[in-house]
């Protein structure tokens, strides 16, 4: 009950400091690549801090990254890893995934920019120590691996990261061409391959076919049909 009663109290404390003294602070992302990818990382970064009762206050309060396809083919795939850091050292890392392998849409055509934004009211509190000295801000970005349309490759396909996300897409695939083998059979067949568990060793297909399932339930059976083929359309061509 005392710890519950003081952690209000702290928190209503460091609410109240951090305005006494925040500084706004703006750093561009800078390309750390060590992948040399015809990719170019960018993008600007910014977020408040301040200090105060031995802690350091940090609060994201703009994102964005960009990332430009420096090649003459479109990108179909993108692992990046970014790092932003305060004066009191790294505070954020994030990982960022673009998969195109089912959506011309979402390719990034040559000379093209996709840009990732984020909106994150959050705070960030850490411990520091006075004998610790002070660092520049910084924001790195760096390229993991690309996949182009023509299917050549850059980067690491080996970090857990690239291989999470073929993981997911060929779970994907199999699950949706398991769904089209059911329709061409009739409706009834096709409804209850959707109740059937797939294969989704990521968790990060079920996103995409959750959201064929309520396809399904609001437009109806012909149209979850058709956004599945041409899905599988487009996967045909890579």
């Amino acid at each position: 009950m005392l710890t519950k009663t003081i952690a209000p109290a702290l928190l209503s404390l460091f609410a109240w400091c951090l305005p006494c003294a925040a500084q706004t602070t703006v750093v561009d992302v800078k390309d750390d690549s060590t992948v040399h990818c015809p990719v170019r990382m960018s993008g600007t970064i910014t977020f408040n801090e301040s200090e105060s009762g031995g802690f350091h206050h940090a609060a994201l309060s703009s994102y964005a990254l960009a990332a430009t396809n420096l090649s003459n083919v479109p990108i179909v795939a993108l692992v990046t890893y970014t790092l932003i850091g305060t004066s009191r050292g790294p505070l954020l890392g994030d990982d960022r995934q673009l998969d195109a392998f089912f959506s011309h849409d979402l390719e990034i055509a040559p000379g093209q920019t996709w840009t990732k934004t984020r909106n994150d009211n959050g705070e960030f509190i850490t411990p520091f120590s006075d004998k610790a000295a002070k660092v520049a801000p910084a924001a790195t970005s760096q390229v993991i691996f690309v996949q182009f349309a023509d299917g050549n490759t850059c980067g690491n396909a080996n970090d857990g990261r690239v291989t999470s996300l073929m993981d997911a897409r060929a779970d994907l695939l199999l699950a949706l061409n398991k769904w089209n083998d059911a329709a061409k059979i009739g409706e009834h067949k096709f409804l209850k391959a959707l109740d059937y568990k797939v294969t989704d060793r990521t968790g990060n297909a079920e996103g995409i076919l959750g959201n064929i399932r309520d396809m399904q339930k609001e437009k109806g059976s012909t149209a979850a049909i058709e956004y599945i083929r041409s899905m599988l359309d487009v996967a045909a061509t890579r």
